[in-house]
């Protein structure tokens, strides 16, 4: 038998990257959106940033640290997600733990407070099923101080694996932390 010719895959046409990057937004702007609540606090001080939008701030972060892959296999990396980004000291967490629909989240109180750090700065634990599109933060108010935090999540994601982000903030939600990445918890 002879060979005529050799079929070739075929590719979108990738102008000057315009696919490339029209992939990439769309896929930072799907994953952002069930999280624009805490993304509007996180990155919101408006008085410090005249013109730059709170979900601007965040794609922009997205599209240059968190995306993975080569096209056309582009994703969001969870693990390098921004949710906030601020001055506020982080918690140093111990640990994390999921039973069931509970998620329980222990740090360390230190005595004397770090830079940054207020006994009295304000906690939000945020769980993010990607997958199913959906995003939840605790309703009731922790401190700094306390040094533990349970959250019940909400009916029908107590079953879905969740991402855990963690975020602090001052006691007028003025400045926050950078947000803390605590991994997928099933």
């Amino acid at each position: 038998m002879k060979i005529l010719a050799k079929q070739s895959e075929k590719r979108a046409y990738v102008a000057n990257g315009t696919e490339i990057m029209r992939m990439k937004f769309a896929k930072a702007r799907k994953f952002l959106n069930p999280l624009n609540y805490i993304i509007q606090m996180g990155f919101a001080p408006q008085r410090l940033r005249k013109g730059k939008t709170a979900i601007g701030r965040a794609m922009s972060a997205v599209l240059q640290s968190a995306m993975v892959g080569e096209y056309p296999h582009i994703e969001v990396d969870p693990a390098r997600v921004k949710i906030s980004a601020g001055v506020t000291a982080i918690l140093p967490v111990c640990s994390v733990e999921r039973i069931g629909a509970t998620i329980r989240l222990r740090w360390i109180t230190l005595g004397a407070p770090l830079r940054g750090a207020e006994r009295d700065d304000r906690i939000i634990l945020c769980a993010y099923a990607v997958q199913e599109e959906l995003a939840a933060i605790n309703e009731e108010e922790v401190l700094r101080a306390e040094g533990d935090l349970q959250m019940q999540l909400p009916e029908g994601m107590e079953h879905m694996p969740v991402h855990l982000y963690l975020c602090v903030h001052d006691r007028d939600k003025i400045n926050f932390s950078n947000s803390q990445y605590l991994g997928l918890f099933a």
